[in-house]
């Protein structure tokens, strides 16, 4: 992918990103990247910015300073359509306050993409939906269903958005801000193995986690963020460390590592 600039870059990334609430600083001086093929995980503790960052990524901050681009190019270059056909978002609440069926909804995601046949998106409805365990749901109201069962939904909807996206030959990108919060133990590997299978087919994937031995398991680079700053960044060994998590989450922190998986216990 060549930029405006004439320069190859294919990534997702934010250079000197801040934001600010009144005096108080919500993001100071981030760069960050999200890489194609790639899971880039956010963790640290609550308020220290990870869904703010995750929003500036996704090109949602009204008021900020610095640089957001998509393969070089800035992002408020791109128009609404154009960012919904690159990059697909799941935020931790969905703000959906009329009747639609979980099908309208997953439907969605497949808006900004027109040359989609009826044929083939009630194709990729149904393959989601039973992919993610919620055909039985399609028919019926969001506002009906349980919390675990409307994340489903909406992680559905990212898919279709993405599973679109791969007809334009452009990197592609999906961001989830905790995206299993409100899922049991089946649902949770569910979605998390979909993310994997994304990623290894090409998808740059940004996740906000707070389950850390997920994010281990899982990830593949990480931003340790507090108090709006990011204070490690790297692969799990150069993040997940007993000492840096204890001082971050303020709490102690053991570190087991068995069969080259890590395992993190407070205590």
């Amino acid at each position: 992918m060549v930029n405006h600039e004439g320069n190859t870059t294919v990534t997702l990334a934010v250079q000197n990103l801040s934001v600010r609430f009144g005096t108080r600083a919500i993001l100071d001086s981030i760069a960050a990247e999200i890489q194609p093929g790639s899971i880039t995980v956010l963790i640290g503790p609550n308020g220290a910015g990870k869904s703010t960052l995750l929003s500036g990524f996704a090109g949602h901050l009204a008021d900020y300073s610095g640089l957001i681009t998509i393969d070089g190019n800035s992002i408020g270059s791109f128009t609404a359509k154009q960012l919904a056909a690159r990059r697909a978002v799941m935020l931790q609440s969905d703000n959906l306050v009329f009747e639609f069926s979980a099908s309208d909804v997953i439907r969605m995601g497949i808006l900004p993409h027109a040359n989609a046949t009826d044929e083939e998106q009630i194709e990729v409805i149904e393959s989601l939906a039973d992919r993610c365990g919620i055909h039985h749901l399609l028919h019926q109201s969001i506002l009906s269903l349980s919390g675990g069962e409307k994340q489903r939904v909406h992680f559905c909807r990212c898919l279709a958005q993405i599973w679109c996206n791969t007809r334009l030959g452009a990197s592609q990108y999906l961001m989830l801000d905790e995206p299993t919060s409100s899922q049991d133990i089946a649902g949770e590997l569910r979605i998390l193995n979909l993310v994997k299978e994304k990623s290894s087919e090409g998808v740059g994937v940004l996740l906000v986690l707070h389950d850390l031995n997920i994010a281990a398991h899982f990830g593949d680079t990480f931003y340790l963020l507090k108090n709006g700053r990011i204070t490690a960044r790297g692969e799990a060994g150069d993040v997940l460390i007993e000492s840096t998590l204890s001082e971050v989450y303020e709490t102690p922190v053991k570190i087991e590592t068995r069969d080259q998986r890590i395992r993190i216990n407070t205590f």
